[in-house]
């Protein structure tokens, strides 16, 4: 039976096919890559991952991941290259143009049933000169551990071949791929367009998201990814203190930011996880901004929520302070009303709990301090001062794989209750733009919740201590 264009196209479009190749000396090439960092993740632990993703699917069915793209940011500048999640957690592949194929039934290469297939790009000594040494299949089996590792080029024969065979796909999904034209009022979402062209096609194939099987795996951290995180969030924390130590009144934003990344970097952290939202003043009260340009003004709170990124996990810290180093009372009043919830709902991740729980709580602890100091009325929805949940997971993602789970040993989230006033408030304007949020990242463990992120100065007196101490 004769493929279906639109397959065909599909099958091109997944493996672009690099310039012709050399074959270097591939001695000392593996020692090259342990820059895949010593205290990473050791193979056995990718393999161990791939191996309960198999007993997971079924006979009929595969598993395709595929690499994140390089991203262009202006003319002939790319975006910092960072993989797919995905990918990541089950190979430690780090490079574009590779993806991994998982089989139960395997797949007949050179005689043998194969269950594990990685694809990686060849070497290409002109390109290594701008872009840097690329593994090429034979040093990728040795850095994965991979027997079989085939060049990325070969992908969409070896899928053509396949398809007809399996009768469901779990594909790796991408959460945001849509571009709206203005021009043609359409809007083209990739993994859209490839499911539809594999669903629509004459292999009779189902496709589901990977995520079905994988979020539940990734969501239970291991002991490896629980030091891995502890190593982020340490990063982190160091980040926050070094701009506390430093903050004067008329300090801009963004140095507040430089302070923070640059401890990151120092401390060997890849990237922060997400963009750093640095505010001051009326800016404590936007949830997500990221501008970080105003100039901070004595007598205001600056509000600091920045995590690192370390080997692919992320830490989510947020801390907020006066920047002349003394709380008014009103802020004082705010920030303590807000540790208290914080606290509280810390006390709720243990096992068993529902994911919701730690947010009731502090809803619970918030609503009736805001109407004792007089902010808002008996029966007023506390949504008004406090319009976001107190969790999410964190892992590879700042906000991980997860959902309304019932607490497991294992799972990592944030607690971040907040309280924002911002000027126009229905309450007395001694209140206005003081915004508050306090926010640890907690690991559930079978004895009860473990704050990874404890060691960093969280009381308001800890933190009046802290500001402005490099300067004193």
């Amino acid at each position: 039976m004769s493929r279906p264009v639109s397959l065909l196209l599909l099958l091109s479009l997944l493996a672009i096919v690099p310039a012709s190749l050399t074959r270097a000396q591939e001695a000392g090439l593996y020692e090259h890559f342990d820059v895949y960092d010593g205290d990473n993740f050791p193979r056995t632990e990718y393999a161990n991952r791939r191996k309960q993703t198999l007993e997971k699917l079924k006979s009929g069915e595969g598993m395709l991941l595929r690499s994140a793209e390089v991203r262009n940011r202006s003319n002939d500048v790319d975006y910092e290259f960072r993989q797919r999640n995905n990918l990541l957690y089950l190979t430690g592949v780090t490079e574009t143009q590779s993806a991994l194929l998982l089989l139960p039934d395997g797949v007949e290469i050179d005689g043998k049933r194969i269950q594990e297939v990685l694809f990686v790009a060849e070497r290409n000594p002109t390109h290594e000169i701008w872009e840097g040494i690329r593994m090429g299949p034979e040093v990728a089996a040795q850095v994965t551990g991979i027997t079989t590792v085939l060049p990325y080029d070969k992908l969409a024969k070896r899928l053509e071949d396949l398809f007809p065979t399996l009768n469901k796909l779990y594909y790796d999904s991408w959460t945001i791929e849509s571009i709206v034209d203005p021009v043609v009022e359409g809007e083209f979402n990739w993994p859209a367009i490839v499911r539809s062209i594999l669903e629509e096609s004459e292999l009779d194939l189902e496709i589901e998201d990977a995520g079905t099987i994988l979020n539940g795996m990734r969501a239970i951290k291991s002991e490896r990814e629980i030091a891995m995180m502890q190593k982020a969030i340490d990063i982190s924390a160091e980040g926050h203190r070094e701009a506390m130590r430093m903050a004067k009144p008329g300090m801009f934003e963004y140095e507040f930011e430089a302070s923070m990344e640059y401890a990151f970097r120092r401390l060997g952290a890849e990237d922060p996880g997400y963009p750093s939202i640095i505010g001051s003043g009326p800016n404590t009260c936007i949830l997500h901004y990221n501008t970080n340009r105003r100039k901070s003004l004595d007598g205001e709170l600056v509000l600091m929520d920045c995590g690192a990124e370390y080997h692919g996990y992320s830490a989510d810290i947020t801390r907020t302070f006066p920047v002349n180093g003394k709380f008014t009372p009103e802020q004082r009043a705010i920030y303590n009303l807000v540790l208290e919830a914080q606290t509280e709902a810390i006390k709720e991740c243990k096992v068993g709990v529902q994911f919701w729980d730690p947010h009731k709580k502090a809803g619970q602890i918030i609503s009736s301090g805001l109407v004792k100091l007089g902010i808002m009325k008996e029966g007023d929805d506390v949504r008004k001062y406090f319009m976001h949940g107190t969790s999410h997971f964190l892992g590879m993602d700042v906000h991980d794989v997860g959902d309304d789970y019932t607490l497991q040993p294992g799972m990592v989230l944030t607690v971040e209750p907040g309280i924002y006033i911002p000027e126009g408030s229905k309450c007395d304007p001694k209140w206005w733009n003081i915004g508050v949020r306090i926010e640890d990242d907690v690991l559930v463990t079978k004895s009860g919740s473990v704050n990874l992120s404890a060691g960093l100065e969280r009381t308001a007196d800890e933190i009046e201590r802290l500001v402005g101490s490099k300067r004193k």
